[in-house]
């Protein structure tokens, strides 16, 4: 594949990759203001990439003709850009595999994240592979900030990949509608059987508040066993912390009171003040 992938017009230059992660990632971008300064802009550029990724797997209009290989496409393309080193006059991608060159995080890492996706893609067979998407996918951009940062402790990225699998928990109880609606699909396949629904099902008809509400209350469980492991270690040093910050507005998602079929108010100045709360006392 040596054509340039068809995307949004990409970011350029340092000005812009803050609009558009502010943009497309307003959560991540937050908390990515508290990174250390020298790690803040690979946090910018982390946040441009993983929405890349995130676009390709949300492909509803295409559907029903292709199937996930659209999504498999645009994501091999990003498989490409890191075996290869070409950029393809994508920014976000020169920026993406500079922060490579530089040390600033580690290939499998990002390959980690893309196949999140295509796992997804894929489907999702049961709890464990759900659990590994999430974690490799949503964990492993947190990873990949707290690399940027000079984290390199197998224990410390270990639990800020739990963070980010907070994150993505509380995210999708608090859109899970939405999410289901843009054609996506980030639910375990014997989860969905449970409550007598089915993945290809989703595509053509939709949830009922009542198993939305059931699908909740899984992910609201499994969030609260990662944050158990979260807790078992010691604290982690204050930029560490910042990598996972994240998973304070996924815990204020699981804890909100959602309606079956809506999602949850608009983001507010509680939200920030928690971040910074919890940045203050170094714990989750």
């Amino acid at each position: 594949m040596t054509g340039r992938m068809d995307a949004s017009p990409p970011v350029t230059g340092g000005v812009s990759f803050l609009h558009d992660a502010r943009r497309a990632d307003p959560d991540r971008f937050f908390c990515a203001l508290f990174m250390p300064s020298a790690a803040r802009m690979a946090a910018m550029v982390l946040i441009a990439f993983n929405h890349e990724c995130t676009r390709a797997v949300a492909t509803p209009a295409s559907w029903a003709v292709a199937g996930p290989m659209a999504g498999l496409i645009r994501l091999q393309w990003w498989r490409d850009v890191l075996e290869s080193g070409n950029a393809q006059r994508h920014d976000t991608a020169a920026a993406l595999l500079d922060l490579m060159a530089r040390g600033g995080v580690r290939r499998e890492t990002l390959d980690g994240i893309i196949m999140a996706r295509e796992c997804e893609l894929d489907g999702l067979p049961d709890r464990a592979a759900w659990q590994a998407s999430m974690l490799d996918g949503a964990g492993g951009v947190q990873v990949a900030m707290a690399q940027a940062a000079g984290f390199t402790d197998p224990t410390q990225l270990a639990r800020i990949r739990l963070m980010g699998g907070i994150y993505a928990v509380g995210a999708l109880v608090r859109h899970l509608p939405a999410v289901l609606r843009a054609g996506r699909c980030p639910l375990p396949e014997d989860a969905l059987a449970a409550v007598g629904l089915t993945r290809d099902g989703l595509r053509t008809g939709q949830a009922t508040p009542t198993q939305i509400a059931t699908l909740r209350d899984g992910l609201r469980q499994q969030g609260r066993e990662w944050l158990e492991m979260v807790r078992e270690g010691p604290r982690l040093p204050r930029a560490a912390l910042a990598a996972g910050l994240p998973a304070v507005l996924g815990l204020r998602d699981m804890r909100w009171h959602v309606g079956g079929d809506g999602d949850a108010s608009p983001r507010g100045v509680g939200d920030r003040l928690a971040v910074m709360g919890a940045l203050l006392r170094g714990w989750v």
